[in-house]
């Protein structure tokens, strides 16, 4: 009797001894998921740029005039926007060109019968996961300017600024080979595989370490929502 007792708590021991052994790794594992997700999205983030533009609502003339407006910024970045500039240098451009950006968006809603309010903003702003085509950017904060048309309730279009990808047609949101090269300098070769081979099917490394990214960085953006509404 007593030798079976001894047995049953030696196999009892033995199973928390296990436990605590996978709980640790676990903990272990989780840690540097979490490590791994936020410095591979910080550095994807402070290499990009973003454009944010809100409709005031969904109705279909929000949604026109939103369009309207996406295409007349477009059109003038491509026009004014420093060719060959750093990242640096492209954040300080168009900080100073709030002003005329905000006035373009303005004239365009004038010009279509609106009398909207224009917000135009630059700072740090939530993004959720977004393909453009031949790129990939896991959801997280990033440097962005932010039109806000009227109640800015509405549906959103975004495309990057930096490195220079924003065209005026949505479905050719394909960055152009010098953005490409580019962007490959500033992420180096891992994060610039993290970020377009995401969607090759059969590179599962790549698409685990995507997820990660994107786990870690949706579980925040929450979190700060969540914190925001308490307070």
């Amino acid at each position: 009797m007593k030798l079976e007792m001894d047995r049953k708590r030696k196999r009892t021991g033995s199973l928390s001894r296990f436990l605590s052994l996978a709980m640790r790794g676990a903990a272990v594992i989780l840690a540097l998921c979490i490590v791994y997700g936020g410095l591979a999205q910080k550095r994807i983030s402070d290499s990009i740029v973003r454009l944010h533009i809100i409709a005031s609502s969904d109705n279909t003339a929000d949604q026109d005039l939103k369009l309207k407006v996406r295409d007349a910024i477009i059109d003038h970045m491509q026009s004014k926007y420093p060719g060959g500039s750093s990242r640096d240098e492209a954040e300080e451009y168009l900080q100073n060109s709030l002003p005329e950006i905000q006035k373009i968006a303005e004239d365009v809603l004038r010009d279509n019968g609106s009398d909207s309010k224009v917000v135009a903003r630059y700072g740090e702003f939530p993004f959720p996961t977004r393909t453009y085509e031949n790129i990939t950017l896991p959801a997280g904060i990033y440097r962005s300017v932010r039109i806000e048309l009227g109640e800015a309730k509405g549906q959103n279009w975004w495309c990057v600024m930096f490195p220079p990808l924003c065209v005026a047609d949505d479905n050719t949101l394909r960055m152009p080979l010098e953005s490409q090269e580019q962007l490959k300098e500033t992420l180096g070769e891992e994060g610039y595989r993290l970020v377009t081979d995401v969607s090759d099917a059969d590179n599962k490394e790549i698409q685990i370490k995507f997820r990660i990214v994107e786990l870690v960085q949706s579980s925040r953006l929450k979190l700060a929502e969540l914190i925001s509404s308490l307070f």
